[in-house]
């Protein structure tokens, strides 16, 4: 790889990892809210709750991966 690409490999990780931290707050915040909230019933709690974790856990391994791949890099 010369160095522009390489750079602009960096950068691309960089602007990902930066959007999987922001998925990660946005559905962490989601999953609080949605279990403070009284007015909905439990099974739909329960399964918003599943369904959020699992996007929360796919976020998280995706950046891992990116983060590792970038330490790869420099």
């Amino acid at each position: 790889m010369d160095n522009n690409h390489c750079e602009e490999t960096l950068n691309e990780l960089k602007k990902f990892i930066v959007q999987r931290e922001e998925i990660i707050k946005v559905l962490e915040d989601g999953i609080d809210k949605y279990i403070v909230d009284r007015t909905l019933p439990f099974s739909y709690k329960e399964r918003y709750v599943e369904w959020q974790q699992e996007l929360l856990d796919l976020a998280e391994v995706q950046l891992n991966a990116a983060k590792e791949f970038m330490n790869s890099l420099l």
